[in-house]
């Protein structure tokens, strides 16, 4: 059973899953799909950094802030993508500098190969990715602590979407992106 936490306040980051309501019968299930999970984590990190244009949403950022001290003494967030499950991971307050550092490679690999090739699709630009996943990985299983509730158990946050489809055209009942419906910090479930 998942219970809900009244007040958890933050160690240094925190699992992020994402639901999205099924059209067929309006229950909310997990958003696997690894493009539609950068959707509703650009939502996410948009707002609580402050760089949303639309979708602007200072509820989510208050009940956010509320409940992340980290966030609250420096109000930046970093995303860290999962390649095997449907998680991300975000990391705040001070921390965000330390992953940012770790990324740092990436972009001087695409830069070199862009100036010698024209492209950034070669092997330097691929091995620097899988060293940033691997260190950023060990920095936040090993260093990091991840939210607990009162009873000492794992805090994920949970984003609830609706999915919105295009209406006219070529893109009539395509996936057009999706709307925030509410957030929710519960216990972590295995």
């Amino acid at each position: 059973m998942i219970t809900r936490v009244q007040s958890p306040s933050f160690k240094a980051y925190v699992p992020v899953q994402f639901y999205a309501k099924n059209p067929a019968n309006g229950k909310y299930v997990p958003v696997l799909k690894r493009e539609n999970i950068k959707r509703c984590q650009g939502f996410v990190v948009r707002n609580l950094n402050g760089t949303a244009k639309n979708n602007k949403n200072e509820k989510f950022v208050d009940y956010y802030k509320q409940h992340d001290s980290d966030y609250q003494k420096i109000p930046s967030v970093h995303s860290v993508y999962d390649h095997e499950n449907p998680i991300v991971y975000m990391v705040t307050g001070s921390d965000v500098d330390k992953v940012r550092e770790m990324a740092k490679p990436i972009g001087k690999a695409k830069a070199d190969s862009l100036d010698t090739f024209g492209h950034t699709k070669t092997f330097e630009v691929a091995q620097a990715g899988r060293d940033y996943y691997r260190e950023v990985q060990h920095f936040i299983k090993n260093t990091c602590k991840c939210l607990k509730s009162d009873e000492g158990k794992n805090l994920m946050l949970r984003v609830y979407f609706d999915p919105v489809y295009g209406k006219r055209g070529k893109q009539k009942g395509k996936l057009q992106g999706f709307d925030f419906v509410n957030a929710r910090f519960l216990v972590e479930q295995g």
